[in-house]
Formats: structure tokens, sequence, C-alpha cells
């Protein structure tokens, strides 16, 4: 069978993380960097706005679709593309795909905002129905298929918009198809092979993107990979900011980074470097120093490479040595900036965790500066 072939790839920024909004200025910054990347997409899809997923049925405001359409605009001139997203899954009823489409139908309701979002200058429309209970056989019984309907869903949508839209399945990475092990098999049964699917790959934080399996052998339909190489919302003590491996020579991929905005611009110029020359430490400590990262943040680097991948991942051992306390407190004390501000509680964090593991901290430091069942647990159970 003959490979298909796409006229442009789709690289981007995903706007689709939790515990972030990002302004309108700074969108606009993201729009600039992706242009001057090379990149061609921004997916709108933040968890934080509550008309995009949790309260979806209800309508943006007038000063809303005000600044979404001068964001429209930004981006024509940049030439980014603007995916918009819904997400309808906590709340949609699927039974009324099978009855009469009314005015007050949900189905009706996603169609509406869909156009609404078209009109006022998005590009296309995404589909979200990722992160949603598994449940769906309790609310709408045994004989409906969770995949079927979901692709059903996607398809009528697509239908009645006259275009292309993009979809996130429930399913969207390998370790959560044991989830609903027939979900994809059933989505490809009726997907419209014309619509084009997120997925993440083989782990929701893929190591690589080269080893995923179960959907490029279930699904005919072109993929974008949603990667969550440096997202941190479900880590948000942490901070990712390494060289970016495993991905490369991928066509569509975009990122989901962590929603600072200084952080996320850094995020941006390695993320596209990859796609210019392989990615090595000495390309990525360049980008680094363009941002005005003090040399000193070498030393503690490896704190800050890159997430545990995998469902299962493994210990790390930690070597503290007093070089990590002084190029901490220089970090801490010494460099300013808009970039040092957002990493300040991140190096604070660190340094209380390797202070804490050196036993340096005293029990009133610890009182002061923990949660209360973390510092409970330390004083009572591992400095005792």
């Amino acid at each position: 069978m003959k490979k298909k072939t796409y006229k442009n790839n789709i690289k981007g920024y995903i706007e689709g993380y939790y515990g972030k909004l990002l302004s309108w200025e700074n969108r606009q910054c993201i729009v600039k960097s992706l242009y001057k990347n090379r990149m061609n997409t921004y997916l709108y899809a933040p968890k934080e706005d509550i008309n995009h997923r949790l309260c979806w049925k209800k309508k943006y405001s007038k000063d809303w679709r005000s600044n979404f359409r001068k964001f429209a605009e930004i981006c024509k001139v940049y030439k980014v593309d603007i995916i918009a997203g819904i997400a309808p899954g906590l709340d949609f009823n699927f039974k009324q795909l099978n009855e009469k489409i009314n005015q007050k139908s949900d189905f009706e309701l996603l169609l509406s905002k869909a156009k609404q979002l078209l009109f006022d200058g998005a590009t296309s429309i995404a589909l979200l129905l990722d992160d949603i209970p598994a449940n769906f056989g309790d609310k709408f019984g045994t004989k409906m298929s969770e995949g079927t309907y979901h692709g059903i869903l996607a398809n009528k949508l697509q239908q009645k918009l006259g275009q292309n839209i993009y979809f996130v399945p429930r399913i969207y990475a390998d370790e959560l198809i044991q989830d609903e092990p027939l979900y994809l098999k059933d989505l490809s049964n009726v997907l419209d092979p014309k619509i084009i699917v997120f997925y993440c790959g083989k782990n929701v934080v893929s190591k690589s993107l080269t080893n995923y399996k179960k959907i490029k052998k279930t699904l005919k339909n072109r993929i974008i990979f949603w990667d969550n190489y440096y997202a941190n919302d479900y880590c948000p003590r942490r901070l990712f900011v390494g060289p970016y491996f495993g991905r490369q020579n991928i066509r569509d991929i975009m990122i989901n980074p962590t929603g600072l905005i200084r952080t996320d611009l850094l995020i941006l110029d390695i993320f596209a470097n990859n796609f210019v020359s392989n990615t090595s430490i000495k390309e990525w400590k360049k980008i680094l120093n363009l941002h005005g990262v003090p040399k000193n943040f070498m030393q503690i680097k490896n704190y800050f490479l890159n997430p545990y991948f995998s469902s299962v991942p493994t210990a790390k051992t930690v070597n503290v040595q007093i070089e990590d306390f002084e190029a901490l407190d220089t970090l801490l004390w010494k460099w300013k900036g808009k970039l040092s501000r957002e990493w300040y509680p991140f190096i604070f964090g660190l340094k209380h965790d390797l202070q804490i593991h050196k036993k340096f901290l005293t029990s009133e430091r610890i009182l002061k500066t923990q949660t209360i069942p973390l510092s409970e647990f330390l004083i009572k159970g591992e400095l005792k």
C-alpha cells in the first residue's frame, strides 16, 4: 500500500494543560515564537477555561470573543493556524445522537459553539474527549460502545461543519488501552479517515515517539503527536527544561508544556531546534544562554532534565555535592529576571529537598517550609 503524504507538516504549541491559563498577550508571544521557529499551529484547549471543558455548554462572552478575534488576526499575520478545542465529554448526552436534533440538544449546543469559534477566526475545530471517567457503560448502557459513539459524534460534527476536524480520543496513549480494550477498534470501525487524531504514544508522557503500537495498527487516520515531554501539571513541584530527545523525524507533533510564558518560550526554542538538527547538549546550552539562564544552572541541571517515563518509573540515586548548594544560592539570590521569577519556586523547592536529603534542616525549619503531612512524616519518620 502506498504511504500517505501530506502537503504540510503540523508542528506547534498546545495550550492544553491544567493549572495555568495564558493571557492574550502571552498567546501573542507564543504565536510570534512559532513563526520565528517555522511552526504553524496553535491548539487552544486550556483545561482552566471553564467554557472549554467544565461548562462547555456556556457561551463565550462578548469580551472573550473580541479578544479571540484579535488573536486570530495576529495568527493570520504570522501564518499560524488556530485549532479551537471543545471538550464536552464530562456530561455530553450520547443517547441524544439517536434522537432528532433540536435546539436544546447537546449536539446542537456543540455545533453552535464550534460554528461561533470558526466565525470568530479559528481555522479548525478539535473535539476533545480525553480525561473523562471510564463510566460510559454505567451512564448509557452496555449496548452502546463508547468508541463507536465517540466516532459517531466526531463524524457528525465534521459533517455538519463541512470541514475536517481534529479529535482527541479518550484512549490517547497505549498505556490507557487496558481501561477499555475495544475502544480503539470500535472507534476505527466508524471514524471518518479524514479526521486528524491526537495521540501521546506508548505512554501519556512518552520517552520515545517511535515505540507506540496500537494506534498505528488500528486507525487509518493522520496522527499528530500530543507531546507531554515538558508538561508538569501532574507534578507541579517539578520543572523539565532539558534537551529534547526521542522525537527525531516526526512529521506531525505539537508540544504541551507548562503555561509559564517565559519557560514555554524557552521550551519552544528547544523543541524547534530538534527539527533543524539532532538535539545535543551543546546546542541546548546555547539556547539556555540566549534566554539568560546562568552557567551555574549546569551544576544542578540533572534535576531538571526530563520526567520519569512510563507508568512504572525507577528510582534514581542522588549524589549531593556542596557545589549544588552554592549554585542554588547563586540562582536564588543573584539571578534576576522574568524567567528567574518563574523558576524561583522550583529552585527553592529543590534546595529544601536536598537539605532534607542531607538532614541539614531542623524540625522547626521543616515545619515552616513543608506541607503539614510531609513535615509530620519527615519529623516522625525519616528524621527520627
